[in-house]
């Protein structure tokens, strides 16, 4: 039986001279095999004609552009939160604890729950339509959450802006995936996730500044709203636009379908397809979930260190996080590229080994960063971290759609978003908050729970990054997809 695998379609693309490739997870799009490739599953639906038009390349490039706005503005939307930690708790009562629950899994629990049928919905339906009620839905949730006076109605607040959010990245990435032919779609889908990472950059270099003027100038009498504090302020300011920028989904093209969809489909041979590849699996599935995890601890802490400790104003902490978070997602695609090259070379496990090396060059300067005396050291060895670590962000779903077959790759990446979904954005900061009240005591000691998560989630990661290498290999040697 002929050997089917990634090399075919890698020589295709690169038959494409001058055509860049700085994402893997695009990379990975554009160079899967067909789907007819034998594997111990069911015969694969007929894909769908690859004749159909393409938008044109400035179509192309205003959906990523728009896109890549909506983005930020979404993850305006969930980490705004993060420079407010100290008002919202004097100003209701809680518990580092209970912020973290607001952070986690207030968000995360919809957010992941909604993936799957809203990844049906995208399938079947207009997916600018589910984008813009995917804006929609969201920002009016944001825009509650400075109407909530309890925990209670924060909680809930949030829970809608996770629902809401649930169905841009999913559809994002098929409208995106779809707009240009495979040569070109590596860079396009490239610029969409290092926007993405970027944005929560972007969020305290802008942020921040509002965040302090707001403090500044203490509680206001809104029409209708009564009066209101900073931070209830702030929340309305930042989630009200979207209301209006939804209609900019609109102004692209929604291009064809290139896959095609098979309405009978369950998840049952997907399951099968994983549980002959456990290891691998359990790395994409969990490590990734535990790596995000320790990246959004570390995202959403930090700047209540500096806080706390240092005593910095959100003023000061927004710009400077800021840039440092922009500095390292501006390095996503050298990861991108050095996967890229190793993979070419015959290294099957390429994913999974530079994440591991890249995770365990990030731990020292994760410790160090709450260990040292100066705060300005602590930003430094913040960004080294991020530098490093950020590159887990994009291999997670390159690693599932390298070694998934295609017509399966659908319900795989629903199933890896909701598993890693739940670790990462449930766990990663509820585990600080839990850490700080519980076993410390002490919410000065919010550092010291930082450092905790290094060994207690991100070394975890690595190892089942080491375990998964062997599997992963197996998948392409043995079982091709």
């Amino acid at each position: 039986m002929e050997k089917v695998g990634v090399e075919p379609a890698q020589q295709r693309i690169g038959d494409n001279q001058g055509v860049p490739s700085m994402s893997e997870p695009a990379l990975s799009l554009s160079a899967s095999p067909s789907p007819s490739a034998p594997i111990d599953s069911p015969a694969p639906p007929s894909p769908a004609p690859a004749t159909a038009d393409y938008p044109s390349p400035f179509m192309g490039w205003l959906t990523v552009a728009i896109l890549f706005l909506l983005y930020i503005l979404s993850l305006t939307d969930r980490n705004i939160m993060a420079l407010m930690v100290g008002p919202i708790k004097q100003d209701l009562g809680l518990s580092d604890l209970q912020i973290s629950l607001l952070q986690g899994p207030a968000f995360a629990l919809l957010f992941c729950l909604c993936a799957i049928p809203l990844g049906m919905a995208l399938d079947r339906f207009s997916r600018r339509i589910v984008l813009y009620l995917s804006v929609t839905v969201w920002s009016i949730a944001a825009a509650s959450c400075g109407l909530a006076g309890s925990f209670i109605g924060l909680a809930m607040a949030r829970a809608g802006v996770g629902a809401g959010e649930s169905g841009f990245g999913t559809g994002s990435y098929s409208v995106v995936g779809d707009s240009f032919p495979p040569h070109r779609v590596s860079l396009a889908m490239s610029v969409f996730i290092m926007g993405g990472v970027m944005g929560a950059g972007i969020v305290f270099l802008l942020g921040g500044p509002i965040v302090g003027a707001a403090m500044k100038a203490g509680p206001a009498t809104w029409p209708l709203f009564g009066t209101l504090q900073p931070w209830q302020q702030v929340f309305i300011m930042t989630g009200a636009p979207g209301i209006l920028l939804a209609f900019l989904v609109f102004l692209f093209r929604e291009p064809p379908r290139r896959k095609a969809v098979s309405a009978g489909a369950g998840y049952g041979e997907a399951w099968a397809y994983i549980r002959r590849h456990k290891p691998l699996y359990t790395a994409a599935f969990v490590g990734f979930g535990l790596a995000y995890a320790a990246t959004i601890g570390f995202q959403l802490w930090t700047p209540v260190y500096l806080a706390r400790v240092h005593g910095w104003q959100p003023a000061q902490i927004g710009p400077v996080i800021g840039i440092a978070q922009i500095a390292a997602a501006a390095l996503i695609p050298l990861h991108g590229w050095t996967v890229d090259r190793l993979y070419r070379r015959g290294r099957k496990d390429a994913h999974l080994f530079w994440c591991l090396m890249t995770v365990l060059a990030a731990a020292p300067f994760g410790i160090t960063a709450f260990l040292v005396a100066s705060p300005w050291a602590t930003v430094a060895c913040y960004w080294c971290f991020m530098a490093l670590i950020l590159s887990t962000a994009s291999m997670g779903p390159a690693t599932v759609q390298v070694v998934t077959p295609a017509y399966l790759r659908g319900r795989v990446s629903a199933l890896y978003v909701l598993a890693s979904g739940l670790i990462a954005m449930a766990g990663g900061p509820a585990f600080i908050g839990l850490v700080t009240d519980k076993l410390w005591g002490d919410e000065m000691k919010v550092g010291l729970s930082l450092i905790t998560s290094v060994f207690c989630v991100l070394l975890p990661a690595a190892l089942l990054f080491a375990l998964g290498r062997a599997s992963m290999r197996r998948a392409h040697e043995g079982d091709p997809v």
